[in-house]
């Protein structure tokens, strides 16, 4: 028997059609380098097909969707980078970030907010007993509720299966065995989580191993617009780039963020944008990479053009170091150029190796190269004496890529 939901999938409008090979892991992603934020080159369409693909395969799907002010906390703070960069998709939203991307080459054509997402997936025909089961947590007092209602009454592609508003509190007193089992026994397909941003991913990070429903996403104010309690933006005005207006206008306590926000973001443009605009956005060329391991840790060799297009060897290089979990020495003497394709999966390594207490440092990276590293906040040590000994040692395995 097929599955419902695959088939409402290929029947919706915003059917995803011919869409490239989901990825098997973090370093098959399509993920770049933005500003120092890891960010899928995907568009809603592509979201939608992940989103189906982890309910029908029940593998885990945890998604950002970072704006301005998740660039600025990331700046600021390490362990929101950490929660960031730990999540399985991320979609570019807000119209800063989309301009950055463009002047550096990332290839993110357009936004993909969280409400339009959540709006896509309720457009589409619902299936009887197979629709996309969401839970929401969070959202201003009442709104929860409001919006599983809101959601039954319409009986579109989602389906509201549970919610619950914790109230005040830290994210420890929030995840409680009692809340946790709550959740679990609605069988939800989808935990949407509204708490603030911060505390959203936070509160995603603690529970992502609890938690049975393979989709967690903190999409912020998409409970209260599904209530009604504030409204989303005309199109127009979305299209413009002006959202964050309509929402000061909306909620008039976020101007504070906005302010603060933005005196930030003209910072990092300078610090940050400015230094690569003079980069190109994409190299050409083929790039190599060889693994080896020693007494000092992994050393993965890499030479040539690390561009988008002739990352193969980087993939699986990094792939096969992650898999051993001890500290990776980038040699990178034998890099002619790099774009913030190779950073991202930079940044996958990382965030494999953050899981093993393992970390990355650096050897032999010419002055555009560290450039680079520096100003997108990758700043990783310089390797130690015990890692460049090791590749220079004469017992040294080369690893199976």
């Amino acid at each position: 028997m097929s599955d419902p939901l695959l088939n409402q999938t290929a029947q919706s409008p915003e059917a995803v059609g011919a869409v490239a090979p989901l990825r098997r892991d973090d370093f098959d992603r399509d993920v770049w380098c933005l500003m120092g934020l890891a960010v899928d080159a995907a568009d809603i369409n592509r979201a939608i097909a992940e989103i189906d693909d982890a309910v029908r395969t029940r593998r885990q799907l945890s998604f950002v969707t970072p704006n301005v002010n998740f660039l600025v906390r990331a700046m600021k703070d390490e362990g929101a980078r950490r929660d960031i960069l730990n999540a399985d998709l991320s979609l570019a939203d807000g119209a800063p970030l989309v301009a950055m991307a463009k002047t550096l080459g990332v290839p993110v054509r357009s936004r993909v907010a969280g409400s339009d997402l959540f709006e896509a997936l309720r457009r589409r025909p619902g299936f009887a007993g197979r629709r996309l089961k969401v839970f929401f947590f969070g959202g201003r007092p009442g709104a929860a509720e409001t919006a599983f209602d809101v959601i039954n009454r319409e009986k579109g592609g989602v389906e509201a299966v549970g919610w619950h508003n914790p109230g005040f509190g830290d994210v420890e007193s929030m995840s409680s065995d009692e809340v946790i089992a709550k959740i679990n026994a609605t069988e939800a397909d989808f935990v949407m989580v509204a708490l603030g941003a911060a505390k959203g991913q936070a509160w995603i990070e603690y529970n992502r191993d609890r938690l049975t429903a393979p989709v967690t996403a903190h999409l912020g104010a998409v409970v209260d617009f599904t209530a009604g309690g504030v409204a989303r933006a005309p199109e127009w005005v979305q299209r413009a780039g002006l959202e964050w207006i309509w929402r000061i206008k909306e909620e008039p306590s976020l101007w504070r963020r906005y302010f603060d926000d933005g005196a930030a973001l003209a910072g990092l443009a300078l610090t940050g944008l400015l230094p690569q605009s003079r980069q190109p956005g994409v190299v050409s060329g083929e790039g190599r990479a060889e693994v080896m391991q020693g007494a000092g840790g992994t050393v993965v060799r890499l030479a040539g053009a690390l561009g988008h297009g002739g990352l193969k060897p980087v993939r699986e290089a990094f792939r096969a170091a992650a898999a051993l979990g001890r500290p990776v020495c980038l040699d990178l003497t034998g890099v002619e150029a790099a774009d913030r394709a190779f950073l991202g999966q930079v940044l996958m390594l990382e965030k494999h190796l953050g899981r093993h207490g393992a970390a990355i440092s650096l050897l032999g990276a010419n002055s555009r190269l560290k450039s680079l590293f520096r100003a997108n906040r990758m700043n990783y040590a310089a390797a130690g004496f015990s890692e460049v000994a090791a590749a220079d040692t004469a017992d040294l395995r080369k690893a199976a890529i």
